[in-house]
């Protein structure tokens, strides 16, 4: 029987942009991550069983809930009324609550961009990531091929990329093992990826330490081996609770660059790495 938390994490799900139950579960990383069997999520969908905080945790890290966003909000009000029952909420809970619970709505542009972004989205599993980042050389053989939507040899590659031939090679048998690229002739090759609007890697909290530090110093390394094209910077003193509702916005503008994107080499044709990030200096 259907609970209001499996009522809203299933909607959650779909909206997020998985649109089987099966899809979400395998695409976070089944089990190791998500600390749960299959069927014991799908049974939390179906309100048969009831989560624990921790995994309620691990769920909305799994579903890409941005913190402060209306989405978090209304996953935990939903979990908070299904665990204490609606009228014990009502009087003991959301007295409580509610005052410190106010978060801004999106504005309907907002939504509706969200929304087109969402459309025809591939989310990486936690072991193609880790073939990602095994190296700075597949990191950068991925960045590559996952916007090109047409075919590359590994010599051209090698050549774009300034690697060695040795080491193209090496980096396109580690994608090609977790069906990142495939060769359609040989020496010839494609990233299915690239057929995608959007590329969304598992949510931060959820990867291992050791793939976290391996993307990180890709990252770094990434940035350090560009070009700075522009850059803008503000200090801003703000209550925490109430700034968090701004990030769901510069991710959104972050993510919006995708709309640029285009899917092959032109005469005056880069790779651009687009950052968004807030960083706290002090209390005060």
């Amino acid at each position: 029987m259907a609970t209001i938390f499996s009522n809203v994490l299933t909607q959650l799900r779909k909206d997020s942009g998985f649109p089987t139950a099966y899809g979400f579960y395998h695409a976070n990383g089944g089990a190791p991550v998500l600390l749960v069997s299959y069927r014991n999520y799908l049974q939390m969908e179906q309100g048969k069983i009831f989560p624990v905080i921790d995994r309620l945790r691990r769920l909305s890290f799994a579903l890409r809930l941005t913190p402060q966003s209306p989405q978090i909000h209304s996953l935990v009000i939903a979990w908070l009324k299904t665990m204490a029952g609606e009228d014990n909420y009502r009087d003991a809970l959301e007295p409580i609550i509610l005052p410190k619970a106010e978060i801004k709505r999106p504005s309907p542009a907002h939504e509706a961009l969200k929304k087109s972004l969402a459309d025809n989205k591939y989310f990486m599993t936690p072991a193609q990531l880790a073939a990602v980042v095994a190296s700075f050389d597949t990191y950068l053989c991925y960045i590559a091929m996952s916007s090109e939507t047409g075919t590359c040899t590994v010599e051209d590659l090698a050549k774009s990329l300034d690697l060695k031939k040795p080491a193209a090679v090496k980096a396109i048998k580690i994608l090609a093992a977790a069906k990142i690229i495939k060769e359609v002739k040989k020496d010839v090759y494609k990233c299915p990826l690239s057929a995608y609007s959007s590329v969304e890697m598992p949510y931060l909290s959820l990867k291992t330490a050791e793939v976290h530090n391996k993307l990180e110093a890709c990252l770094k390394q990434l940035e350090a081996s560009g070009q700075k094209e522009w850059s803008t910077t503000l200090t801003v003193r703000a209550d925490a609770p109430v700034f968090k509702c701004y990030f769901p916005m510069l991710q959104m503008g972050v993510h919006s660059s995708k709309s640029y994107e285009i899917p092959h080499k032109t005469a005056k044709s880069a790779i651009y790495y687009v950052k968004g990030r807030i960083t706290k200096l002090r209390d005060f």
